[in-house]
C-alpha cells in the first residue's frame, strides 16, 4: 500500500482569491477616477465664477470712480458688453429715496451646454 503523504497548507492565491481582489481593485479605481472627474468639473466652474466676481467687481469699481468724478448722470442705464466667454450686463439707476445709486450687475457664460450666471447688486455714493 501506498504511504500517504500529510498536505501542505498551499502559499499560493486560489484563482478564485485572484478574481476578488482583481474586482475590488477595479471597483475602487472607477470611485477614484469619478471623483478625480468631478473634482476637475468643480475647479473649472469655480474658475469661471471667480473670474465672473472679479469682472464684476472690476466693473462696479469703474463706476463708482466715474460717480465720483461726477460724469454719471441721473438717467437709468442699461450696457451690455462681451469679455471672452462672458457676457455681462448692468442696469444703473438713481434712488431719489436715497440718493444713491442702485446698481444691478449680471455675468453669464456658456459652460457644458449650460448656461451659468451670478447677479450682484449693490448702490454707489
Amino acid at each position: 500500500m501506498a504511504a500517504l503523504k500529510p498536505k501542505r497548507p498551499s502559499k499560493a492565491f486560489s484563482l478564485l482569491e485572484l478574481i476578488i481582489a482583481v474586482t475590488i481593485l477595479a471597483a475602487g479605481i472607477v470611485v477614484v477616477l469619478q471623483a478625480l472627474s468631478y473634482s476637475a468639473r468643480m475647479a473649472g466652474l469655480s474658475i469661471d465664477t471667480t473670474f465672473a466676481a472679479l469682472l464684476a467687481a472690476d466693473k462696479m469699481q469703474e463706476l463708482d470712480f466715474k460717480e465720483s468724478q461726477g460724469t454719471i448722470s441721473g438717467d437709468s442705464l442699461q450696457v451690455k458688453d462681451k469679455n471672452g466667454k462672458f457676457n455681462w450686463e448692468y442696469g444703473l439707476s438713481l434712488d431719489t429715496n436715497l440718493n444713491l445709486y442702485k446698481l444691478d450687475f449680471n455675468v453669464t457664460w456658456q459652460r457644458r451646454d449650460r448656461e451659468e450666471k451670478i447677479n450682484l447688486a449693490s448702490y454707489i455714493r
